[in-house]
């Protein structure tokens, strides 16, 4: 079967994708949840919490390592957005490699004649 080749937006779209992904090299340690501060009693408490099947899971992280944490829970959302984009440039690609006539959807109207 013979393999059809890019168009050049197609090209365009896929060298754009490209870089997206050239991102995920320079991202470093990721982490969902949110970074919460408590009070408790006299001092600080700072905890990771994250929703898993629908239960919320709560971890304690030290005072040395917050700063780390909330750059790790950044990097996540960067990660978040590069999937986003990467896979809307995908969906474009193969947009543009399905022809017209095989879209999928109905077949256009025969035009009516006017008389």
């Amino acid at each position: 079967m013979k393999q059809k080749t890019y168009t050049s937006s197609s090209r365009r779209l896929a060298g754009r994708r490209k870089a997206w992904l050239g991102k995920l090299a320079d991202l470093g340690p990721v982490v969902r949840g949110s970074l919460v501060t408590a009070q408790r009693g006299n001092h600080v408490a700072h905890q990771l919490t994250v929703s898993i099947k629908s239960k919320t899971h709560t971890v304690y992280v030290p005072v040395d390592m917050v700063q780390e944490v909330k750059e790790w829970i950044k990097n996540y959302q960067r990660l978040q957005r590069i999937i986003k984009e990467v896979s809307k440039l995908s969906m474009a690609i193969i947009h543009r490699r399905v022809p017209e006539n095989r879209g999928g959807g109905r077949s256009p109207r025969p035009q009516s004649r006017s008389r």
